[in-house]
Formats: structure tokens, sequence, C-alpha cells
């Protein structure tokens, strides 16, 4: 039996929050997948809204999954999330820098200028015929990069919860 589009977007929205808190659970895109299937079963008889009413709000679902592991495990999607937007950031700001001192360059009539900034050199120039930025990067830029990524990454994986044992494996 087909879904409709509505009933669709209800089950994978609910599906995605679901996922999203399950991240945690080795192997979640089967049970996710299991789920899929079993709303589908279940809205043929009853209708996708109230299947979907019936397992309750997705967290607290998935929470029920986590139980099952006896500990907390890492988020590393949320990790990834976190450290990418700090990345972002990072890249949206150092572009942000470059297209002022461009305008600065063309305010004052032109010209070129070479700043150096955390193992980057970055050259200017904005006269009458070119605009341009260029950039030379070295390992300590690179490392630079690595710490903004890596510092969010662990904090939002909370990844102290790899080796955090259970009251069963300390006894």
């Amino acid at each position: 039996m087909s879904t409709s589009l509505r009933d669709t977007l209800v089950r994978e929205r609910y599906l995605l929050r679901f996922s999203w808190a399950l991240q945690d659970f080795p192997g979640y895109r089967t049970v996710v997948r299991d789920l899929r299937a079993e709303l589908t079963a279940t809205a043929a008889e009853t209708g996708m809204r109230r299947a979907v009413a019936d397992l309750g709000h997705p967290r607290v679902l998935a929470d029920g999954y986590l139980a099952e592991l006896g500990r907390p495990v890492p988020r590393w999607t949320t990790g990834a999330v976190w450290g990418a937007l700090a990345l972002g950031a990072l890249l949206y700001l150092a572009m942000a820098y470059g297209f002022g001192t461009l305008d600065t360059l063309e305010e004052l009539g032109g010209g070129t200028v070479q700043r150096a900034f955390l193992g980057v050199t970055t050259t200017f120039t904005n006269d009458g015929s070119s605009i341009s930025m260029g950039s030379t990067v070295t390992w300590q830029a690179l490392a630079v990069y690595a710490a903004v990524f890596a510092v969010p990454f662990l904090l939002g994986a909370r990844v102290w919860r790899a080796w955090r044992t259970t009251p069963a494996t300390r006894a």
C-alpha cells in the first residue's frame, strides 16, 4: 500500500527526530528501518497520525532503547555538527575580514597589502584592474583549524563517555 505525501512527511519527521535522539545506539539504522516498516503497517489500519501518536515522543522512545545499553555513549554526529559549525564560523570571519580589507584598499585608492595571522600569510590586492586575495597556509594554520574543529567536536560528542564503565564492569 502506498502512503500519501502527508502521511510520509509525518512518518519521516517522527523518524528523523527519533534517529537523532537514537544516534548513540549501536545499529540504530536497523531500528529506524524496522520502526518505519511497523509505522507503515500500523498506519494502514489506524492512520499515520494515530500510529505516530501511539508511539509517544520520539526522545522518550529513544531513551528506552538507550537504557538497554546500561551506560551513556558518545554522540559522534552531534560532535561533528558542533565542530563543523565552529569551523564554518572561523572561515566566515576570515572571509569577512578579507572583504573588509579589500574594501579598505579600494577606499584608499588601491594597492596591495600583506598580512600574517596564525600561520596564514594573505596578500590582498585591489587596484583599478584587479581584486584578489591569496593565502599561503602553514602547518600552524592547519593546527589552529584542527583545534577549532576538535574542541567543539570532543565536547559535543561527549567523548569522555567512551571511557565510562557500567557498575557491572567495575565489580
